[in-house]
């Protein structure tokens, strides 16, 4: 073997291990208590798909492509506002499944927009109700 051929050879397979790692953490994290399917509209206008874990207080989102372990985004419970909902639009469907929610939020950091499933969205909504009353 020449050379060139085992350097292609293993950036195939880390490439595949990189691969690999990635749609196995979806996957846990998907499957963990409080794991969601969850889209976040981006600063590019463009739907980012993630996972969102509810822990205590925050809903945690982490990005579906991505090998790391932080969160990318946190909404803390008493900081979240839903502005509105919405079905997805025509232009949203070509990007996110037929069904899904699209709620608009504020908390502290500024403006998000989610998109989720009906049966997400019956989790986010209850999730937020569970917070202590705001005086």
């Amino acid at each position: 073997m020449h050379l060139v051929d085992v350097v292609g050879l293993i950036v195939l397979i880390v490439l595949i291990a990189v691969f690999t790692l990635v749609i196995a953490r979806q996957r846990y994290m998907l499957r963990s208590p409080g794991g969601i399917p969850l889209a976040v509209l981006g600063r590019s206008r463009r739907w980012q798909y993630g996972v969102g874990r509810y822990l205590g207080d925050e809903l945690q989102w982490f990005r579906a492509m991505g090998i790391g372990t932080r969160p990318s985004r946190r909404l803390r419970r008493e900081n979240v506002q839903v502005l509105g909902r919405h079905a997805a639009a025509n232009h949203d469907l070509t990007a996110l499944p037929p069904g899904a929610v699209i709620v608009e939020c504020r908390d502290l950091v500024g403006d998000v927009t989610l998109g989720l499933s009906e049966g997400a969205y019956t989790g986010f909504v209850s999730w937020l109700e569970a917070s202590a009353p705001r005086f």
